[in-house]
């Protein structure tokens, strides 16, 4: 602005106040509104400033959570680890390859058949390939594990209660069986499931009872820790 301009609007000013267009009553609305205006300002930069400090202890709290869950995932994650180890190290070779071979070729083939059709998912013919062989086979050192993979298939197809049933005839004919211990821990899962938890830890009890060192005694103190 130009020296002329500022001379100029400093005559009109004047002029204006001395003319009667500024009275004392409107400076004081003035100076009363530029208070509140002043004080409404101070106010919310208190509140801003507050907020940010809420917000740096928010974030604070949340990274502290997320640190926390952190943490537990990766001791989770070593649990697991330990576990998978103690059921690779402490299970016995399964029966299924290691006394195969010694099945007449007939027992042999159903036996096989029966397993592959588990594993692609073909669960009806897998239950009725097990329960051939169980015919043909009653006495043979596979009889158990025939029955306890027909547990699973009904399990796999949802069939709970035909599952406990099967699993708790694994248990109640073959008590030497080395399927025995995951027979019982896994009809503890199944009740687990359907809620029915006393019953549940009753199984889980169990295993660790009569199987304190096997891997399903792990597991099942573990469902017992929960």
């Amino acid at each position: 602005m130009t020296k002329q301009l500022r001379l100029l609007f400093g005559v009109v000013f004047l002029s204006l106040i001395f003319g009667g267009c500024f009275k004392p009553k409107h400076f004081e609305s003035y100076y009363w509104q530029l208070d509140s205006l002043k004080y409404y300002t101070k106010k919310q930069s208190k509140e801003i400033a507050q907020l940010r400090v809420d917000l740096y202890t928010k974030s604070a709290e949340i990274a502290e959570k997320i640190e926390m869950l952190n943490t537990r995932l990766s001791e989770s994650e070593t649990q697991l680890t330990q576990i998978n180890e103690k059921l690779v190290k402490g299970r016995k070779p399964d029966a299924d390859s290691g006394e195969v071979s010694s099945l007449s070729p007939e027992a042999r083939m159903i036996y096989e058949s029966a397993y592959l059709n588990y594993v692609k998912g073909n669960y009806n013919e897998s239950i009725d390939g097990f329960k051939s062989y169980i015919k043909i086979a009653p006495e043979s050192a596979l009889s158990d594990n025939a029955l306890y993979w027909i547990g699973e298939c009904y399990y796999a197809m949802g069939k709970r209660q035909d599952a406990v049933n099967t699993f708790n005839e694994l248990i109640n004919k073959y008590p030497q069986s080395n399927k025995k211990p995951t027979a019982i821990f896994k009809t503890g899962i199944i009740y687990e499931e359907a809620n029915e938890i006393k019953i549940a830890r009753m199984y889980f009890d169990r295993v660790i009872k009569e199987y304190p060192n096997s891997p399903e005694a792990v597991l099942a103190g573990n469902r017992l820790s929960q």
